[in-house]
């Protein structure tokens, strides 16, 4: 957080900076002319391997241009320093965002509730898939007792993925949103459809979870998370 603030107060002090000018407050264009510099330095210190790519000399000069009132030296600097900037943006933003800002699954451990076991949180959602795809194949093999037997595990274990949504997502409405009384009731219609071995029915509320629930969720989460898991090898 404190690169990252640092960054927040370049962007704020490069806007104070020329605000002020605008408005010919050369006092206080030369206070966040300052602001910026201090800042811009303290990359260097905060993140060695970027010093070099430091352009020292220009936001010394910026700020030395902003006491001086002169607004072509202070152009040209404030332009060299921006374009360091943006080459930074160019090579880390996106990874630095990725790595270091997103959420990672990896410390998240779930409760199992059909074994009762504690998974991670991978080979849970493996589970999941599994019980889904084990329901469907029994089905279409005419073993009803498993297929039953493995839509239920369906349900339990797509109910214990608030376990993991909980973690983040701790305000009642996201929640109400993917883990409420709509998926509560098509589970319900799930497991009536898996006692009456209605095939039509089962599929159309494993359909259902799969677009409203599952879908969502890895459009949101798992792009991601694999590139934050490519990244840390």
């Amino acid at each position: 957080m404190e690169f990252l603030n640092s960054m927040y107060a370049m962007s704020t002090a490069f806007t104070g900076m020329f605000t002020n000018i605008q408005e010919n407050d050369w006092k206080n264009a030369e206070k966040w002319a300052n602001i910026l510099r201090e800042n811009y330095l303290n990359i260097g210190k905060m993140v060695p391997e970027f010093d070099k790519g430091l352009k020292k000399n220009e936001v010394n000069a910026l700020v030395e241009a902003v006491k001086s009132k002169d607004m072509e030296k202070v152009k040209f600097n404030a332009d060299a320093v921006g374009k360091s900037c943006m080459q930074c943006h160019q090579n880390y933003k996106v990874s630095t965002k990725i790595l270091y800002h997103y959420p990672s699954f990896e410390v998240i451990n779930i409760e199992d509730p059909v074994s009762r076991s504690n998974v991670e949180f991978h080979d849970y959602m493996k589970k999941v898939s599994d019980s889904m795809k084990k329901m469907r194949v029994y089905l279409e093999d005419g073993k009803f007792d498993k297929a039953v037997a493995e839509g239920n595990n369906f349900i339990k274990r797509v109910k214990g993925i608030s376990q993991s949504c909980n973690e983040c997502h701790n305000n009642k409405l996201s929640i109400e949103i993917y883990q409420g009384k709509e998926l509560e009731e098509k589970l319900n219609l799930l497991s009536k459809a898996l006692q009456s071995k209605n095939k039509e029915e089962i599929y159309k509320m494993v359909g259902w979870v799969s677009m409203n629930n599952c879908s969502k969720c890895h459009n949101t989460h798992q792009t991601v998370a694999e590139l934050k898991e490519k990244f840390n090898k």
